[in-house]
């Protein structure tokens, strides 16, 4: 008997000390929320387990708020995370934004607690006015008294951030990974490794990369064995300067070598001009730039080319116009770049210009459309060897071919329809309660 009273006692403080946000059961509070997030650290099933006070719900017409998550690169490697929170119906234009920034070395688990942290302190201006308010509580953590929580990182450009790093805002990194595929008949192997340093201020965007690949293939068919490796490395370094308000310049530089591009050894050197329409801090939200490069080239060949050379410099300039929106409504981006080059080369004029997007739209309540593809006009590959190509080096992508267009294109729709309301979370055989299934391979 006292055995199950200690047991009871012991449930019932348990239950009474979890914090609100960690409460099981139906939300409390009527707020129907959409979580609108495509990025990293985005972890559905852990925000529904840490804010069950909410229902969160599948379709944006149904929501009281809208939470619109997007993200971009900060110079230390890490992400900068902006939080919308959009009013819909009672709460029509009473938006909120929210800012948090991770660091570099934050894994998910830190970047997904960061998160969680920001959607509950958005959410609480919605709650506030519903019976589930009077169980909230406010603790402050150690940011007030000038530590940071984990996986978080102090505010790009503030006197913390630079006080407190004495790498000056360099970012350094290095990586490889290898990749080995074998049967009785074939191999396949392939090596990458990389190097990268970065220095990102407000004012200044300095970058350095290396990369090296090598990929062997090996097929045993009946009569002979076919062996071909395709080597590859490649560099490049800019310095980038803010001119003020949406300008900048920009230098770029690259060098490498390329046996699929019967590239020896390459460089280049160009200077550049950037607009955008929309101010820079706006960038996750909508971008609309216009790029102008100009410089040299250089190209020492491994074999001949079409054109009769062993090596050439070629003056070139390019224009690329991009155009980037998430919106509530979806996601667009679509981008045209034009390059030529400003000599004739025997049979005219040099260039290739390419036109590429994507978009994903929600047209009415559980339905949404998706497109994505790219069209290269090309009239400028100086590279393409002299000479037949063997039917190996051709089947097995090991030399670039002649083409005068190349093209990818892909389409896809979704609609789905039940219940509104997804808050329970069960991962078993496979995460959440979505509808995933486990496929089982004989």
């Amino acid at each position: 008997m006292r055995i199950g009273r200690v047991v009871v006692a012991l449930v019932v403080s348990c239950l009474v000390a979890r914090p609100v946000w960690a409460q099981e059961g139906p939300a409390t509070s009527g707020v129907n929320v959409f979580l609108d997030c495509n990025t990293f650290g985005c972890d559905f099933d852990f925000f529904r387990r840490e804010i069950p006070v909410v229902n969160w719900v599948r379709d944006r017409e149904v929501a009281d708020v809208h939470v619109l998550i997007t993200s971009r690169a900060t110079g230390g490697g890490g992400r900068s995370f902006e939080l919308s929170f959009l009013g819909l119906r009672e709460f029509e234009s009473d938006d909120l934004e929210l800012t948090w920034a991770s660091s570099g070395d934050a894994v998910q688990d830190e970047v997904r607690r960061g998160i969680a942290e920001q959607l509950k302190i958005g959410l609480v201006r919605y709650i506030a006015g519903t019976p589930a308010a009077e169980t909230l509580s406010v603790s402050f953590g150690p940011v007030m008294g000038g530590g940071l929580p984990p996986g978080a990182m102090a505010p790009p450009g503030s006197a913390r951030q630079q006080e407190d790093d004495p790498w000056d805002f360099w970012v350094f990194q290095i990586g490889a990974n290898y990749f080995g595929f074998g049967e009785s008949s074939l191999k396949d192997s392939n090596l990458r490794t990389s190097v990268s340093a970065n220095r990102t201020t407000e004012d200044w965007k300095i970058s350095v990369r290396g990369s090296y690949s090598r990929n062997s293939q090996s097929f045993e068919l009946t009569d002979t064995t076919v062996e071909e490796t395709r080597e590859d490395w490649s560099s490049s370094g800019s310095v980038v300067k803010s001119i003020g308000g949406q300008w900048a310049v920009g230098f770029v530089a690259s060098a490498g070598s390329s046996t699929f591009l019967n590239q020896d050894f390459r460089w280049s050197l160009k200077p550049g001009l950037e607009y955008n329409f929309f101010p820079y801090e706006e960038s996750s939200r909508r971008s609309l730039t216009l790029q102008y490069l100009v410089g040299v080239n250089h190209w020492n060949y491994t074999e001949e080319t079409i054109y009769r050379v062993t090596d050439e410099t070629r003056l070139q300039e390019s224009l690329t116009a991009r155009l980037t929106l998430v919106q509530p409504w979806g996601q667009w981006s679509t981008s045209l770049h034009g390059q030529h080059y400003l000599q004739k080369i025997d049979d005219g004029q040099k260039y290739s210009l390419t036109l590429s997007g994507g978009i994903r739209v929600r047209l009415f309540q559980g339905f949404s459309v998706n497109v994505n593809g790219n069209y290269s006009w090309i009239r400028d590959q100086l590279h393409i060897e002299a000479g037949s190509l063997t039917d190996e080096q051709i089947l097995l992508r090991q030399r670039q071919l002649e083409t005068s267009y190349r093209w990818f294109t892909s389409f896809g729709i979704s609609y789905r329809f039940g219940s509104i309301f997804n808050n329970v979370v069960n991962p078993r055989f496979g995460r959440g309660g979505g509808g995933e299934g486990m496929i089982i391979m004989m």
